[in-house]
C-alpha cells in the first residue's frame, strides 16, 4: 500500500468517528500512525512528516479541507 492510500484510509476511519467528518492531525497520529506505518511496510526516518505531507496532498486534491490553524481537517468526499 502506498503512503497516500494508507493515510487516506486512516483519514476516512478517523473522520467516521465524528458526525461532521472532522479530525485533527494530532488525533490521526495518535490513533493511526502505527497502522499507517504497518500498512506501508515501514516508517522511514520521519513518518510524522510524511503523514503531514500526504495530508497536504489530500487537501490539495480536495479529499479533505483544512479548517483552522489548530490542525483540524474535515473529510470532503
Amino acid at each position: 500500500m502506498t503512503w497516500r492510500e494508507a493515510v487516506e484510509a486512516a483519514v476516512r476511519r478517523q473522520a467516521a468517528k465524528n458526525p461532521n467528518g472532522t479530525f485533527t492531525r494530532q488525533d490521526l497520529l495518535a490513533d493511526e500512525k502505527n497502522r499507517i506505518i504497518s500498512d506501508c511496510g515501514g516508517g522511514g526516518e520521519t513518518p510524522e512528516q510524511t503523514i503531514s505531507r500526504v495530508l497536504q496532498e489530500l487537501r490539495d486534491s480536495g479529499v479533505i479541507r483544512f479548517l483552522d490553524d489548530q490542525g483540524s481537517y474535515q473529510l470532503s468526499t
